[in-house]
């Protein structure tokens, strides 16, 4: 055998044994991710993606013939051919966001095997179904963009300086393409939600870190403070140019196919209602102002200004990690629902306190420093705060053990394709039967009173509405302009949910007068048109 091609296969396996961690966290996700690419069409969320997806392929316009009210890169990221698709992207997405997770967490912690911990963390809580990590939610995708960002800001002098005593200034121009890159992605993170804006405000928050830390520096004296003022002033507004780029651009998008009032109401304003529009009763006035936006504001203020004025006791990387997990926390409170996919947004600064607290523990057994002991109780302290925030929102975590104790029956044929599928939800039995009668009429467009985006989405359908689901509708009191729609396009198929308990009643005077009850199923009727 050649020798030369002996020496490349024994630098590809010193290669892959450098790389061993990272591969084995490679394989965790896709072992864990199998029981994905089996599932059926049953959560809400992913439906009304792949419906916005669809609709978009075939000449829809986002936000003004088909609406839902997160920022625009979800549904053109949806816009695949069909769900499998879809859980294919989501995995390498979900590769990607891992690599670029453990990079950053090992020039956080500059040992390999507490990056390892932390990713080993972060990969098990946005797998597992506990927080619908094996859904295609938007905060992983989100995860993934800001992870990118993550990574080039971690190589910019500013995170250099933020772990340095002085300050040393960097003009060239490698410097400013990292923080531009950097704002770009996370930019990007905030145009698939918007949310994402607290993850950028933790890494905002370490140019006032560097700041603050000089302030209080004796050594320099007030033109040399003012040198290091302008100096972040400088590279904060390179990284902010980045961030803001693609929204300007996204606006700028929308405007010139003549969508950008559309686009205003609601893709970005929308996003404000939203966070406000869920009422809140603990059953103590205390505790419901602490969850209001003025509440949540305030704690969130002064936990930053305590972590912030307390740099030389906590230490930089605690200080960082503390608040990268507070604006998180309070980016899951927006809007005050117990949804577990929120959390998601919390799972990479809670792998990264975790694998901290683990790292003061051991300090604190080695010697016994009163600033490790503040370092423990401010960690302790968040991840109770967590703890509060989720019983009192009766958060429920979903089930990880039925759920793959219910995909090995089915991979042992135990049950049946149909059982198996079955399980997930009640709907998913009569979708699959009517999503058949639906491809044998070829049916292109249609209307669902209710809510059920999964048979738009398993029949490749398109609404004869602006919204995908009934409560939108409402919501945004569309009656009139939903019917015109359907007078317009006069569906050959429309279908109305049972447990839809709110009457459409110029809906039910055309459905009596030009639609027949074709079929009557236990969780909707179909009427097609005479």
């Amino acid at each position: 055998m050649n020798s030369g091609f002996i020496a490349f296969l024994k630098k590809i396996d010193h290669f892959l044994d450098r790389q061993t961690p990272i591969l084995l966290l490679f394989a965790l996700i896709v072992v864990l991710r199998l029981p994905n690419f089996f599932e059926p069409y049953w959560y809400g969320d992913e439906a009304i993606y792949l419906t916005l997806g669809n609709a978009l392929r075939n000449g829809g316009e986002l936000y003004t013939t088909i609406i839902d009210h997160k920022t625009p890169l979800i549904y053109y990221l949806a816009m695949v051919p069909n769900q499998f698709y879809f859980r294919i992207l989501n995995l390498f997405w979900m590769l990607a966001t891992t690599l670029f997770f453990f990079i950053f967490a090992k020039k956080l912690f500059k040992r390999e095997r507490w990056a390892f911990l932390s990713t080993l963390i972060m990969v098990i809580f946005t797998t597992l179904p506990w927080l619908e990590g094996h859904i295609p939610n938007g905060e992983l995708f989100v995860m993934g963009f800001v992870m990118a960002g993550a990574v080039l800001f971690s190589k910019s002098s500013i995170f250099q300086n933020f772990f340095s005593k002085t300050v040393e200034f960097t003009k060239n121009w490698r410097d400013n393409l990292l923080l531009l890159g950097s704002g770009f992605f996370m930019g990007l993170g905030m145009l698939t939600k918007v949310p994402a804006l607290l993850d950028v405000a933790a890494f905002l928050s370490i140019f006032w870190l560097i700041l603050i830390s000089q302030f209080f520096n004796e050594k320099n004296n007030r033109q040399k403070f003012t040198k290091i003022f302008a100096y972040l002033f400088g590279k904060g507004l390179v990284f902010v140019f980045g961030l803001v780029l693609p929204i300007v651009t996204s606006i700028i998008y929308f405007v010139m196919r003549g969508h950008g009032q559309d686009y205003l109401d609601y893709g970005l304003l929308y996003n404000f209602r939203y966070s406000q529009s869920w009422p809140v009763d603990l059953g103590n006035n205390i505790v419901n102002f602490a969850f209001s936006m003025p509440g949540k504001t305030i704690l969130l203020l002064v936990i930053f200004l305590l972590v912030s004025l307390n740099g030389q006791q906590l230490g930089k990387r605690l200080q960082f990690i503390s608040l990268y997990f507070i604006f998180t926390l309070y980016s899951v409170l927006l809007s005050s629902r117990p949804y577990p996919h929120y959390f998601i947004q919390m799972v990479p600064a809670f792998a990264l306190l975790f694998t901290q607290l683990c790292l003061s523990f051991g300090e604190l057994r080695q010697k016994k420093s009163f600033n490790t002991l503040k370092s423990i109780v401010l960690g302790l302290g968040l991840m109770s705060l967590t703890a509060y925030v989720m019983i009192s929102f009766k958060f429920m975590p979903y089930s990880t053990l039925k759920y793959y104790q219910q995909f090995y029956r089915f991979a042992t044929l135990q049950i049946s394709k149909e059982e198996y599928e079955n399980s997930f939800d009640g709907v998913v039995q009569e979708n699959r039967e009517i999503t058949k009668m639906i491809k044998e009429m070829g049916v292109k467009k249609m209307f669902i009173w209710g809510t059920n985006p999964l048979l738009y989405a398993q029949s490749q359908t398109v609404p004869t509405s602006r919204f995908t689901v009934s409560f939108h509708i409402k919501d945004f009191n569309d009656y009139e302009r939903t019917f015109a729609q359907i007078e317009a396009e006069e569906p050959k198929l429309i279908i109305v949910m049972n447990n839809e308990d709110q009457k459409f009643e110029a809906l039910e005077n055309y459905l009596a007068t030009y639609y027949l009850a074709n079929n009557q199923f236990e969780k909707m009727t179909l009427y097609l048109r005479q």
